[in-house]
């Protein structure tokens, strides 16, 4: 074997010289390779060139939209639990006030009816208590309609008050001054009447007495009269002269001080009356509002008690806020649900608007009021006219960025006239955002730019030069030249 293996080492080797010495025969020859034939240079692609023209240019862009309604509303619960029955499915029209769904409430049912057990109890008393003062404010009325005419009827009776004192006061004056002189004279005046008239009587009796009868008798009573009236003057004469007795004086000085304590006693009892009036007043002014604070107090606790309770149950309901269409459901019985998490949405389709998420530097060029043309996917032919009424914060009236849920939608009204339209459609929304009439213009392929720099090579014949530009509205196939070139002119592309 090892013979075997030396014998193969030495052939490999011959072979190896032989193959060497070949090589170097063949490269100290003195036969050149040929040269061989040079390739064509490869041909310059010819650069294109672009007429300055003048025409319109206008600046479009164009994004997808959809179809949906103009009035919607997420609905959820606002405290988390069981979902016990949903009486909408996905799809069904449904009315303003109507119950969508709701959480299990036996327990809040329970409880807000013994809350307004209590609050009818409560105000079952609150309502007696009202009915008793109102019985006692028709009394403490009544009773000072009284006390207000005893008044009057005390203020009317000062004046007969006052008369009476001034009478026994002029009295007492009289009887403790004496007889008068006019008072004297007028007793004997009187006294000289009744002497006149006795003996007038006494002549008229002595003529009718000479035949005795009738007149006769007549005539003696006459003087009998007569002779009366002379002892009665006598009588008064003899006062008048002697004056009023101490008896008399002490009787008069009695009857004054009598009219003037009633006086006085009438200055007092209208005194207490009116304060009485006044203290009366301030009772029933008290009286207006004067029920048991504990029994007002009641009523508050049930009422705010019972309130507190619906509150709860609403919470735990979902209430339909407007008429319209349920077009999102995700609420089933059985299942738990979270406070605030949306379970469903709410729609109008009878307002329709198309909603869109154009990029931001799409958004940068448009503004609300701007008008769009619309075409709808199922009527590819026709072209409608809408307006943006609403963009996303910042771009414009769209919310805030205070606000949790900002709205992102572009919205823009149209009118669909009698074409059948429904939410969910996709539309494609056109929008010029700039334009100029009888502008020049190139397309975007003939305009360079270095270092924020517009310019242009412009060809003169057979030389060619830079020129810097001005460029105005920069549509997607035309440019607008505002300044630097003129018509006609011709620029070699990039």
């Amino acid at each position: 074997m090892l013979q075997r293996t030396r014998a193969l080492v030495a052939i490999m080797l011959a072979i190896a010289i032989i193959v060497a010495g070949g090589c170097t025969n063949m490269s100290s020859t003195g036969d050149e390779e040929p040269t061989p034939t040079p390739l064509p240079p490869p041909e310059v692609a010819k650069q294109p060139t672009y007429t300055v023209q003048r025409g319109d240019v206008e600046d479009r862009i164009t994004f997808n939209g959809r179809i949906s309604p103009t009035v919607e509303e997420q609905l959820y619960f606002e405290a988390g639990g069981r979902v016990v029955s949903v009486h909408v499915s996905r799809g069904d029209q449904v009315e303003q006030g109507q119950l969508l769904a709701e959480l299990d409430i036996t327990d809040l049912q329970r409880e807000l009816a013994q809350a307004q057990i209590e609050l009818e109890t409560a105000q079952s008393n609150l309502s007696t208590a009202l009915e008793s003062l109102d019985a006692r404010q028709s009394s403490a009325e009544a009773q000072l309609d009284i006390q207000r005419l005893q008044l009057d009827k005390l203020r009317g009776a000062l004046a007969s008050l006052d008369l009476e004192v001034r009478l026994a006061k002029g009295r007492l004056d009289e009887a403790l001054a004496g007889p008068s002189a006019d008072q004297i004279a007028l007793a004997r005046s009187s006294l000289e009447q009744a002497q006149s008239s006795l003996w007038a009587a006494q002549l008229a009796r002595d003529s009718a007495c000479g035949n005795p009868g009738i007149q006769c008798d007549s005539a003696k009573a006459n003087v009998q009269r007569a002779e009366a009236t002379v002892f009665q003057q006598q009588l008064a004469l003899q006062a008048v002269e002697k004056g009023p007795s101490e008896l008399e004086i002490l009787s008069l000085q009695s009857a004054y001080q009598r009219a003037l304590q009633s006086r006085r006693n009438a200055d007092i009892d209208i005194a207490v009356l009116s304060r009485q009036i006044e203290l009366a007043e301030e009772e029933l002014a008290r009286a207006a509002t004067d029920v048991d604070p504990q029994v007002t107090r009641a009523v508050n606790r049930a009422t705010l008690a019972v309130e507190r309770l619906e509150d709860q149950i609403a919470d735990r309901q979902i209430v339909a806020p407007f008429a319209g269409r349920i077009t999102t459901m995700s609420a089933n019985e059985g299942t738990n649900a979270e406070a605030f998490k949306s379970v469903m949405v709410i729609a109008n389709d009878a307002q329709l608007e198309v909603t869109a998420q154009p990029t931001n530097e799409q958004l940068d060029k448009v503004s609300e009021g701007m008008l769009a043309q619309l075409v709808l996917s199922q009527y590819p032919g026709e072209v409608l006219t809408g307006e943006i009424y609403q963009l996303p914060y910042p771009y414009g009236g769209g919310g805030s960025s205070d606000l949790v849920d900002v709205d992102k939608n572009t919205r823009i009204s149209f009118d669909p006239g009698d074409r059948e339209v429904k939410p969910g459609d996709l539309v494609r929304v056109d929008v010029v955002v700039a334009q100029a009439a009888d502008a020049l213009w190139l397309p975007p392929a003939a305009i360079r730019t270095y270092s924020g720099r517009a310019f242009v090579v412009v060809r003169e014949g057979a030389t060619e030069r830079r020129a810097d530009i001005t460029i105005g509205i920069t549509g997607s196939e035309r440019v607008e030249i505002v300044s630097g070139l003129e018509e006609g002119q011709e620029v070699i592309g990039q």
